[in-house]
Order: structure tokens, then sequence, then C-alpha cells
């Protein structure tokens, strides 16, 4: 977070300050939920994104539509999220409770609607057509892959399975980020859309990585306790791959615990023996490398050497 934090001081000043106005709704419930979810804000990556990749194609920020439609973003991002907790009827989320766990899923709903609104009210400001057209096709994007996770609900995936997943609820939005600010800039067509791919190829590499450390970074310098994601039963790309290339014994032996509270420690052994985390650290390289070679194509500025080193940190997760 620090590589961006101070060359975009002033564009996440000001998407803080169209996030207070977005949290600052009339009605004493609203109130209190809008309160706490921004208390919950996270580390402001994905409004980051829509200003470097701005300022990457020569954006001045002038008219302030880059911070604006980095808030819009990142609105849009919450909302995604408290939806996702009602789904998996969540009740932590960065070490607190959820607002479905706090208020009940209906305030959970209600308020991510809310955030939708918002968000494409902050989108149509900038008055540009295609912006909305983008936020309405991520929406159905990631619509899709949470309806086609829920479809799989009760089996186990395969790897194809779950990088189309994450492809649809994570990765689609870092595209949107990335290609909506070189819209934004008014960059060639032709770098907007390589900006959309490489939004998407970082996007994967995040949530990868993501699922990958879960299973052996440091939980306080991690921010969520290790081996979560396994108590919580999700099926990330460790484990897959593992189940893929397990012996017989062993691939019974990692259901049997599967299905038998989920001991962390057998599965982490079991996920060492067939380098699960390895394999997946190497697939978010590969994606990392891919998004590196999109901006490597655009000369040299410092916003894209910015997005340059996140393409390196997300693989330790610097970001």
């Amino acid at each position: 977070m620090d590589q961006f934090q101070g060359y975009l001081n002033q564009e996440l000043e000001l998407v803080r300050q169209h996030l207070d106005d977005a949290f600052g709704p009339e009605g004493q419930l609203m109130g209190e939920v809008a309160s706490y979810v921004r208390s919950l804000r996270g580390k402001m990556l994905r409004p980051a994104f829509v200003c470097l990749s701005a300022r990457a194609f020569g954006y001045d920020g002038v008219e302030g539509h880059h911070a604006r439609l980095g808030a819009s973003l990142e609105l849009f991002h919450v909302a995604t999220l408290l939806h996702d907790d009602v789904i998996d009827h969540a009740s932590l989320r960065r070490g607190r409770a959820t607002v479905n766990a706090r208020w009940g899923d209906d305030v959970a709903i209600l308020f991510a609607d809310y955030l939708y609104a918002t968000s494409f009210d902050f989108a149509l400001a900038v008055l540009r057509p295609e912006i909305v057209q983008v936020l309405t096709r991520t929406t159905r994007q990631m619509t899709e892959g949470e309806m086609y996770q829920i479809e799989k609900r009760g089996q186990w995936l395969k790897v194809e399975d779950y990088l189309s997943i994450i492809r649809s609820k994570t990765a689609y939005l870092f595209s949107a980020c990335a290609g909506l600010g070189a819209l934004t800039a008014d960059a060639p067509p032709d770098a907007v859309r390589k900006m959309f791919d490489f939004g998407l190829q970082f996007g994967m590499a995040f949530q990868i990585t993501d699922d990958a450390l879960d299973y052996e970074a440091q939980g306080d310098a991690w921010g969520k306790r290790v081996g979560a994601d396994l108590q919580e039963g999700k099926q990330t790309l460790p484990l897959l791959y593992t189940l893929e290339q397990a012996s017989p014994a062993d691939h019974e032996k990692l259901v049997h615990t599967l299905n038998n509270g989920r001991d962390f420690e057998t599965v982490h052994a079991l996920v060492k023996r067939y380098n699960g985390i390895d394999y997946s650290l190497e697939r978010a390289a590969e994606y990392s490398r891919n998004a590196t070679e999109i901006l490597d194509q655009f000369g040299d500025n410092e916003a894209l050497a910015i997005l340059r080193r996140l393409c390196d940190g997300v693989l330790v997760r610097q970001v």
C-alpha cells in the first residue's frame, strides 16, 4: 500500500471525501450501519488502480473524474462483500462481525443495494455512458460467478471451476478499475482494452496468492487467522490441486478430514506433500508476469512504475 499512497495522496483524499458523502445517509439505522461499514474501510487498492491507470495515460486530474470513479468502484466492491457475507452466512470479516451477523440479512442486503445505487450515481456523474456499461457488465459477470459457485455447492470443484469463479468474483472488478482509469484519460481504444486485460491478470494473481498464503502466512501480518478459508469450507487452489494430485490413499484421507472437522494440520501436511502451495504461487506468478508484460508495452512513467511494483508485490501480498 505504501507503494502508491504518497504518489496518490491528493487523489485518495478526494476518494475518501466522496466515500464520506456516500456513508452519510439519513435515518438512525442507515447511519449506524454506514458508520460501521465505513470503519471497516480497506486498503483502497481498487480506487488506486483507477487513479494510477488514469495517470499512466496522462490524465491530470483537474476535473477529479478519476477520484469520483475510484470512489464508485470502492463502493461497488464493498457492496459485493456485503452480499457475499449474506450468501456465505459469514459472521466475521477482517476480524469483526459482519453486517448480517450484527443486524441481519435484510439490513445487509438493503445496505449493499444502497451502496450499489450510490456507486452507479457516482459513475453517472462522470457523464461517460461507457463507464456505466462497464459497471453493469461487471455486475453481470460477478453475479454469474456467484451463481456458478452456488450451483457447485456440495460438490468438489475442479481447478478450472475455481479459476472461473475467481475470474468472475475478483478479477473482473480489478479489470474494470484498470480499464476505466485508462478510459477516463481518453487513452486509445487499444490501450484501454489492454488495461482491462492487465487488471484481469492482476486480479487473478491477487486472489490466487491470497488463497495460497491462507495456508502459511503469519496471522498477525496477514490480518486474518491462518487456515480461515479452510475452516469456512472454501475450496481454493492449493486444496484442489492436492485433491487432483494425491494418491488414492491420501485422497481418501484428505476427503475424510475435510468432511470431519477439517483439521488444519492434517490438511496442511497433505497440501505441502503435493506442493499445492508452491503450485498455486507459481500460477499466481504467471498471471503477474502477464500483467507486467502488458504494462511494458506502454513505455514508462511514475504511475506505470508503481503498477509494475504492485505486480511484484502481489506475490508476497505487500499490497
